[in-house]
């Protein structure tokens, strides 16, 4: 790889089922839909980066939110193989890690942040704002109770032990070479799309939809905190060029063999 050119790689951690309105706005009434909760890991010859931290450990807590938000234990978290576990079988150690980008501010996706204890953290600046002082001037997603969303001991870890590893994400930023950011909403204050440069052309990564039919069909997400924020972030993927990864698209290990989305 050169010095802006990635491989890609999807690394699912985790699976749970999910109401089909959750996913897709006004339909799928009677269905349920698997999610797949996963991070990407994006490297070249300098840099391993890593889309979210993942999360190794159940939390019965939010287990229970879930399920009572569903109505069925289905909706608890499935977990896998842990992040960590898969990069010692590529081969990659925790120190070897160089930045981590976390979006959304969800235990699912940053539980497992301090296992990385020389990475870059970067954060969306406007997103980590609104989670620190929230302004409730969007829809409160009523899945979620603040002090589950993100456990209280990461927040602290940001916060101080990791204070001179974190960089703050404008709306639109440049993270390395060939990788950028763009601030998107629509899922949470903080959801981001994150382009990738490959070999195979440019790959999208976004946590502002969660299946490809959100993209293909031009169908909403359903828990979305603004339509006006989702048809901004369809435009921006038509427009992009790129291949799209949905941040919870169970289907994703079928449409790349495990996982890999670029080499």
């Amino acid at each position: 790889m050169t010095a802006d050119r990635y491989a890609v790689r999807v690394l699912e951690f985790g699976r749970a089922d999910v109401r089909g309105p959750e996913v897709f706005w006004m339909r799928h009434w009677d269905a349920w839909v698997t999610l797949s909760f996963s991070v990407v890991l994006i490297r070249n010859a300098s840099r391993c980066m890593l889309v979210n931290a993942g999360m190794s450990r159940a939390d019965p807590e939010l287990d229970r939110l879930w399920e009572q938000y569903s109505g069925h234990p289905r909706a608890r978290m499935r977990l896998g193989t842990s992040v960590r576990d898969q990069l010692r079988a590529l081969g990659i150690g925790p120190e070897a890690v160089t930045d981590v980008i976390l979006s959304p501010f969800q235990a699912y996706s940053l539980s497992d942040v301090r296992e990385f204890p020389r990475a870059t953290v970067h954060l969306l600046r406007s997103g980590w704002a609104e989670f620190l002082a929230p302004s409730h001037s969007h829809v409160v997603d009523q899945t979620q109770a603040h002090e589950l969303s993100v456990p209280r001991d990461v927040v602290e870890y940001v916060l101080f032990d990791a204070r001179n590893r974190v960089h703050l994400l404008d709306d639109q930023d440049v993270i390395a070479p060939g990788v950028t950011s763009v601030a998107v909403g629509v899922h949470h204050p903080e959801s981001l799309a994150v382009t990738i440069s490959t070999r195979n052309g440019p790959v999208v990564w976004t946590d502002g939809i969660f299946h490809h039919e959100n993209f293909s069909r031009r169908t909403p997400l359903g828990l979305t905190r603004s339509l006006a924020e989702s048809s901004r972030l369809q435009e921006f993927l038509e427009n992009s060029g790129a291949a799209v990864l949905p941040a919870y698209d169970a289907t994703l290990t079928e449409r790349h063999a495990h996982g890999v989305v670029a080499e």
